[in-house]
């Protein structure tokens, strides 16, 4: 996959370059949201994380990068596994020579512990340090960066970044959230002009999960997103930046998946869809499909089912939708290219004439014409209620604070549940 949305430059002149950014690696952390897995596949979701870095590596052998940029959150807490400790180091120490440059960021701030490969450079917590990078005895870029030193860093960092006037190409490694991304601790903020202006050619940034180009040329500004997707909320292709520098300083940059387990989130409408059964081929077709398009090693979705039909009734039996889920489950959950199913979520309505049933002058009536109201202050109330929950750091460990298209989610669920309930009331 490549991701070249535009070609940003630099003016000085200098020998081409390649090098990889990536974050948020979160070694040794556990897949959330999934309550029980094949044993078949345990050994593989565990070490997911840990494969994902390994194929970081590989991919800077084979494209033989110059310097590797790992921008914080290197691992999922400040209480660091061995078993992440270890595999760290026998990855770094598969570069050889490569130098490899991180910083630390809110789940694992800096403590000094550790000690590396001589090829490694972990940034400080008391100034933003430059480290230059050589090639055949001549310095080809410099490499900016500071590391947390608690968790809670609410300090504008990106301030403190100062370009020297004699560095070639200047590279400023960062964790920090750019805007105020709402779906991310409010970690080192700062803003996209802060980086604009700084006066670097390359912005290598950490902590928002998901990939984005903030700026793409002049100076390029980057998240690439973590390389392995842990949760049904990181979705998608996951992976890192190989970037190129020529001579005269032009950018590419070009996003490579690495991730092992791929997380997907799929809508099948229940429109047609005459019985059980049906529905079981209609997932059959949809998971072949999804192993044609991917070829991963294996992929976790989240069933949709929405719409409106007949087959509703039959899954809002108890136990029904357990029952699909561990059909689905045993046919395809523990195979080569495996698709397990993390849930199955009934989003599906009654078949109703929505039309009539809201100018009937009856409760249920009257709940439809509030359902149909697009209140925007409701969402803002549920949002504040729901951001009191998630500001505990407590919560914040395991869970995600949810989006607003959750948000939303929930309280269309909260409409059908009343619809059926006022139904099975008139019948």
């Amino acid at each position: 996959m490549i991701d070249r949305p535009f070609i940003g430059r630099s003016q000085t002149e200098m020998p081409p370059f390649r090098f990889i950014h990536a974050a948020d690696l979160h070694l040794d952390s556990p897949f959330r949201g999934l309550t029980e897995v094949a044993p078949t596949l345990q050994t593989l979701l565990r070490d997911a994380t840990l494969q994902a870095f390994d194929n970081i590596v590989d991919l800077c052998l084979k494209r033989r990068v110059d310097f590797l940029l790992i921008a914080g959150d290197v691992y999922d807490a400040r209480d660091r596994s061995l078993r992440a400790v270890t595999r760290l180091r026998r990855s770094f120490e598969r570069l050889g020579s490569t130098p490899a440059f991180l910083c630390h960021g809110n789940h694992d701030p800096w403590d000094g512990t550790l000690s590396w490969p001589a090829n490694v450079c972990v940034f400080g917590t008391e100034s933003v340090e430059a480290k230059p990078v050589f090639r055949d005895g001549q310095e080809i870029a410099r490499v900016y960066g500071i590391s947390y030193p608690t968790e809670k860093v609410v300090e504008n960092l990106a301030l403190k970044f100062r370009r020297d006037a004699d560095a070639p190409w200047a590279i400023g490694l960062l964790h920090a959230n750019v805007g105020g991304n709402p779906n991310h601790g409010n970690y080192a903020p700062c803003q996209l002009d802060d980086l604009k202006q700084s006066g670097f050619d390359y912005w290598a940034l950490g902590h928002v999960h998901t990939r984005q180009v903030l700026h793409e040329r002049d100076p390029v500004i980057v998240y690439p997103g973590n390389p392995q997707g842990r949760h049904v909320n990181e979705t998608g292709p996951r992976g890192c930046y190989v970037v190129d520098v020529d001579a005269a300083g032009y950018v590419e940059y070009e996003f490579v998946p690495v991730d092992v387990v791929r997380w997907d989130d799929q809508i099948i409408s229940i429109e047609g869809i005459r019985d059980m059964e049906e529905l079981v081929q209609c997932v059959d077709n949809r998971v072949q499909a999804l192993q044609r398009e991917h070829q991963r090693e294996g992929m976790i979705v989240r069933w949709q089912l929405q719409g409106r039909g007949e087959l509703h009734r039959e899954l809002s039996r108890p136990g029904r939708v357990d029952e699909l889920l561990a059909v689905v489950r045993e046919r395809w959950g523990a195979r080569p290219g495996f698709v397990w199913t993390e849930s199955f979520i009934d989003n599906t309505d009654p078949e109703i004439d929505r039309a009539a049933l809201l100018q009937e002058e009856n409760l249920l009536g009257d709940f439809l014409r509030l359902a149909e109201t697009d209140d925007e202050t409701t969402l803002e109330k549920f949002r504040r209620a729901m951001g009191e929950v998630f500001d505990d750091p407590r919560i914040r460990r395991s869970l995600d604070a949810p989006t607003d298209e959750q948000l939303r989610g929930w309280i269309r669920a909260a409409e059908r549940l009343g619809i059926d309930r006022l139904l099975k009331g008139n019948e």
